[in-house]
């Protein structure tokens, strides 16, 4: 049998895995759209992963917009099913026919003691091909379905988790599908009560027998049979006896009972087999579990112990990042000795405190003295006086083999911010972009930015989005808490690399040193590799042809909320406009959208003064690529309001999201100092995404004076409150109720006609 990838890639027609957040149900091979009616769930998937589609037995089904199944031919049927008890009439999984005088078509359904049955109707005729399982598989596990309708051995044979449960010859092989293939009933009305997942149609027959392990050790072939290792040897009867589906069942202690290297080797009957995988679990740990909070390193040598290196991964760090930079010394003794205390530091004068200007004031005590020496050493040059860029020109008239020119300059070093003088053009991606740092400092001040041809803006990779995203630099303060530490540079991959979607690439380094020369940046050269060939073999004589394939276009629809990813393999510029209900949408006037580069991120909101309210709506979104190849997207939805919307409790809308009254809250007629009865009103999501932070309240300004309003999350212990701050989520389509009462004093002011607004806001979660 292969795997599922094997399978799909080679032989495929249709995969319908149930994994979409809502809307239709989509097959990924032949293009296929399921339609929901009456809102079958989205529940977990058969292994525990995506998702399945959950019939109530009632009234829920989909339909899809083909037979799918394959007329007059052999073919494959697959999927996985669950159903937790027996059903008490006849129910179907997927059927293409109903059970109509004239009706051809296939049916899978369960039968009333759980068994799983097949049969073809022809002409109006049923159970022809008909066969049953000998087993019930209604037990609330998932199951692997299998069936085989094999024309060119006139067999059809059904498989319940590897084990052929059910087998007979054909008894007519000239069968037509005349309906649309529906899932969880057939045309009838027998629906059926359960969770089905990735269904996948063949055009033809599979291989029954899955992939098979044995595990190499010791040059020997072992298998485990939940009690042992075994051992056997890989002939390809074995491997079909012995071998293993898979290796989940095989403990860690299991596993150690074979000491040394070990193999794992797979056999498939599949001729072009593509995908193989093995996933061996094991907990993580870390250093500290094994080695504790504090581990020594021991090393034994009879070399020379000085040349011994032992590196930790901790930071280089000073005295000073930890006591700050004017630390105080206190100490306690009994002892009338003088206490010294001693610091060691580079050298510093007395500007490197006081900055460039000091004013000195000196008291002289002497009556005698009537003058004082202050004699300063100052670090100054005439260089200092000569702003902007300068040459130093030198002139000699000794012969050019003696003479020598030596200009020495110090200088007390200063932050500096450096670039390429021209940016350099990018015509591929960017492979990967290599600072060679030789940086003597005990913190490393060096950082990194990039940017294209304008550096008016930089740019830094975004550690969570792993996109490049602007970085300030206007401060020094500003360069050093954003910009990229060279490792960080260095470390940047291609697939990140990617995401810089600019021409050019300019490379900002910003230096920092010190006076005390404990900071000193140097950076040697910075270099960058392209995917850009070179080196290519030269040709002659050749045929160009382009070859084009279609845009992609993957799109959700969650509400009125329309979003999704138009890309082209092609890396070619795309393009696309929407209509709704057959009226252009998006651009307005029914033109395309410019050419933009691939991938493009589509994401739209219908108002609702644009769809039908509780009617079907089509929307279908055209795309096209550079050369003018154009593909289509197209799916139907049920209007509804927008935002967060009030019901009361049968189901009515009080407000739109535009303000547009359509029912009110009626408290009728109010006497003063009587409190009116508690209304239950039911808030709904229906923005396309989860939301938090609610806050009702009421709007009071036309109130008459002596009228309050009263909000209470619950009726039975109604806690009356001004108003209501929920810290809760409310995920999309969610519901939640709360209620709401007026409270009047005696004398409050009549008002004939008085109303007010509730109000609702909420952040996006």
């Amino acid at each position: 049998m292969a795997n599922s990838k094997d399978n799909l890639s080679k032989y495929g027609k249709a995969f319908i895995g149930f994994d979409e957040p809502s809307g239709n149900a989509m097959d990924s091979i032949g293009g296929y759209t399921g339609t929901l009616y009456n809102s079958p769930a989205h529940v977990t998937g058969w292994n525990g992963k995506g998702k399945a589609m959950s019939f109530n037995g009632i009234n829920q089904y989909v339909q899809f917009n083909n037979s799918i199944v394959p007329n007059n031919s052999s073919y494959t049927i697959r999927f996985k099913f669950k159903k937790d008890t027996f059903p008490t009439v006849w129910g179907n999984i997927l059927a293409t026919t109903n059970f109509s005088g004239t009706a051809n078509g296939t049916h899978v359904g369960i039968s009333t003691n759980g068994r799983l049955s097949f049969a073809n109707i022809k002409n109006g005729v049923n159970n022809i091909n008909g066969v049953t399982t000998s087993i019930s598989i209604c037990d609330g596990q998932w199951h692997d379905v299998v069936i085989f309708f094999d024309i060119e051995n006139n067999s059809l044979n059904i498989f319940i988790d590897g084990i052929n449960r059910a087998s007979r010859t054909l008894q007519d092989v000239n069968i037509t599908n005349n309906m649309n293939m529906f899932i969880g009933r057939s045309g009838g009305t027998d629906y059926l009560l359960c969770s089905i997942d990735s269904l996948e149609v063949y055009h033809q027959i599979i291989s029954p027998i899955p992939d098979k392990y044995l595990v190499q050790h010791n040059a020997q072939h072992k298998y485990h049979n939940g009690a042992s290792w075994q051992t056997t040897t890989a002939i390809e009867e074995n491997f079909i006896q012995y071998g293993m589906n898979n290796l989940n069942h095989i403990t860690e202690t299991q596993w150690q009972e074979l000491s040394g290297d070990k193999s794992i080797v797979m056999w498939s009957d599949f001729e072009d087999k593509q995908y193989a995988s093995v996933v061996l679990n094991k907990e993580p740990f870390t250093a500290q579990d094994l080695l504790g909070e504090t581990p020594q390193v021991i090393y034994y040598t009879d070399s020379d112990a000085s040349q011994i290196v032992v590196e930790t991964g901790v930071d280089p760090y000073s005295v000073y990042d930890y006591i700050g930079e004017l630390p105080t010394v206190i100490a306690y003794t009994e002892s009338a000795d003088d206490i010294i205390v001693s610091t060691t530091t580079e050298p510093f004068d007395l500007y490197d405190e006081f900055g460039d200007e000091v004013e000195v004031l000196c008291h002289i005590g002497g009556e005698t003295v009537n003058e004082a020496d202050l004699i300063l050493e100052a670090n100054w040059s005439p260089v200092d006086e000569l702003e902007g860029d300068f040459e130093v020109v030198t002139w000699t008239d000794e012969a050019p083999d003696t003479a020598q020119r030596v200009l020495e300059m110090t200088a007390v070093p200063k932050p500096q911010f450096i670039k390429l003088v021209n940016p350099k053009r990018l015509y591929g991606y960017l492979d990967e972009v290599i600072a060679t740092d030789i940086s003597q400092s005990y913190r490393d001040e060096t950082r990194y930015f990039v940017a294209d041809d304008d550096t008016s803006t930089w740019y830094v990779l975004d550690k969570e989005s792993k996109t490049f995203v602007e970085a300030d630099t206007s401060t020094e303060q500003a360069i050093s808490a954003n910009g990229m530490k060279h490792g960080e540079l260095n470390a940047i991959t291609d697939k990140q690399w990617r995401t810089w979607n600019k021409k050019y690439l300019n490379i900002g380094i910003f230096l920092k040193d010190n006076p005390r020369d404990t900071i000193v940046s140097v950076v040697e050269n910075v270099s960058y590799k392209d995917y850009l060939p070179r080196n290519t073999t030269t040709v002659s004589d050749t045929s160009l042809y382009i070859l084009n394939t279609t845009a992609k276009i993957d799109l959700q629809l969650n509400g009125n909320l329309l979003t999704g990813v138009l890309s082209d393999d092609d890396l070619t510029r795309v393009q696309y406009r929407v209509s709704l209900n057959g009226q252009n949408y998006y651009p307005h006037d029914g033109s395309w959208t410019t050419l933009g580069s691939s991938p493009q991120n589509i994401a739209l909101s219908f108002a609702s003064s644009d769809i039908r309210i509780d009617d079907w709506n089509t929307v279908k979104v055209e795309f096209r690529d550079f050369y003018g190849t154009i593909d289509y997207w197209q799916n139907r939805f049920m209007g509804a309001y927008s935002g967060l919307i009030f019901k009361d409790v049968y189901g009515q809308y009080y407000s739109s999201e535009i303000g547009e009254l359509l029912n009110y809250l009626d408290f009728g007629v109010i006497i003063a100092g009587q409190t009116t009865i508690e209304h239950e009103v039911i808030l709904k999501n229906q923005y396309g995404y989860d939301v938090k932070d609610i806050h009702l309240y009421a709007n009071t300004t036309n109130f008459p004076t002596g009228m309050t309003c009263e909000f209470s999350t619950s009726l039975s212990s109604f806690t009356p409150q001004p108003e209501l701050r929920l810290n809760k989520t409310l995920k999309n389509n969610e519901e939640m109720s709360f209620f709401i009462r007026l409270k009047t004093e005696l004398g409050a002011t009549p008002d004939a006609n008085g109303s007010f607004d509730i109000i609702v806001r909420a952040d996006k979660a």
